[in-house]
């Protein structure tokens, strides 16, 4: 499944998802084959974006680093914790140390080496939260964490958004700067609530209340709410991590490309060099199911990753016929390199 503009539609594709008005009506149903026609007609009625089916998909192997199910259950399970619970009643948040021993054991087991997919991320703060678990658990495995010390700094990524449990405002791909005083305080008030309601819990590691607190500081003290200067390599793995994928997933901010996202996470004054670094070798440019240009002039679709962050393995679209599939793998001297994205 693929998002398309509107206005990039040539006919024949296949949609993937119903068409619906803001007033939830459906004008086009999953599997209509569409008409270059229809273009003009959905744009009157102000439909800008649709699902199509993307013939490739089936060849596609993205590498979550946990498999995808294996994802989804700690997603879930994480979710059934934190939806039942209520301010200053953590009986039920010490489910999640046993949640964090398991993450922690089973990307230990994992021999994964390939790139990271950041996939068509949504700004839904359940997969957001194991996303930057799995990122910070990545930079502690390079910088040697012990597994106690690995445990206790999941176990702060799994509480650090606690917080947003105890307001009702929108985090998802908001603009701090077009928000009110009010609203941007209530959001930004989530760290402070999430820290309060953990401060007396002897059951949390020290560690792990900072990384609630102080993971939107920033090293030039730039950030909030106390505008501190942690030195403390798990505040910090937390700090580079969450920003990283606010950015691709339009949490707390408008949603933004990979390459932006790692502009953002390059600053230098604000994040960890080190650890910028760890994580552009480590996360996929191009993710799967990404279409791009090679420089030789040929489309190809992004199929997989290999352990090479700029060199995937592509399927060449403009070749592919029933029978006649093409890959290459670019984490090769002799493999084309990729030019351009194809949007």
């Amino acid at each position: 499944m693929r998002e398309y503009k509107v206005s990039e539609l040539t006919g024949n594709e296949v949609l993937a998802k119903p068409v619906c008005l803001e007033n939830g009506s459906i004008i086009l149903e999953i599997g209509t084959v569409l008409k270059v026609s229809y273009k003009e007609s959905l744009a009157a009625l102000n439909v800008r974006k649709i699902f199509i089916e993307d013939p490739f998909e089936k060849y596609e192997k993205a590498n979550f680093f946990f498999e995808q199910k294996v994802f989804l259950e700690f997603e879930n399970d994480l979710k059934e914790i934190l939806s039942h619970h209520i301010y200053h009643e953590n009986t039920s948040l010490k489910k999640l140390a046993n949640l964090g021993r398991e993450l922690v054991k089973v990307f230990e087991a994992t021999k994964e080496k390939r790139a990271l997919d950041v996939w068509n991320r949504t700004p839904d703060m359940y997969e957001h939260t194991i996303f930057i678990t799995i990122l910070v658990m990545i930079l502690g495995k390079e910088y040697g964490f012990s597994r106690k010390r690995m445990e206790h700094a999941v176990l702060g990524c799994l509480l650090h958004d606690l917080g947003y449990r105890y307001i009702d405002a929108d985090f998802q791909n908001c603009n701090f700067k077009t928000l009110s005083p009010s609203k941007e305080y209530e959001l930004k008030n989530h760290t402070i609530l999430g820290y309060s309601a953990l401060e007396k819990e002897e059951w949390v590691p020290e560690i792990a209340k900072l990384m609630v607190l102080s993971h939107h500081e920033r090293m030039d003290g730039s950030g909030y709410p106390l505008r501190q200067r942690n030195s403390q390599k798990e505040c910090r793995m937390i700090q580079i991590c969450d920003a990283f994928d606010c950015a691709v997933s339009g949490m707390e901010c408008k949603k933004k490309t990979i390459c932006d996202a790692f502009e953002i996470i390059s600053d230098k004054e604000k994040y960890e060099s080190r650890m910028e670094k760890i994580l552009e070798k480590k996360i996929g440019i191009y993710p799967a199911g990404t279409y791009v240009k090679t420089e030789d002039g040929k489309k190809a679709v992004v199929i997989s990753q290999t352990e090479n962050a700029k060199a995937p393995v592509i399927l060449y679209t403009n070749e592919a016929g029933r029978n006649n599939i093409i890959t290459e793998n670019l984490n090769s001297d002799q493999a084309p390199k990729i030019a351009s994205i194809i949007s």
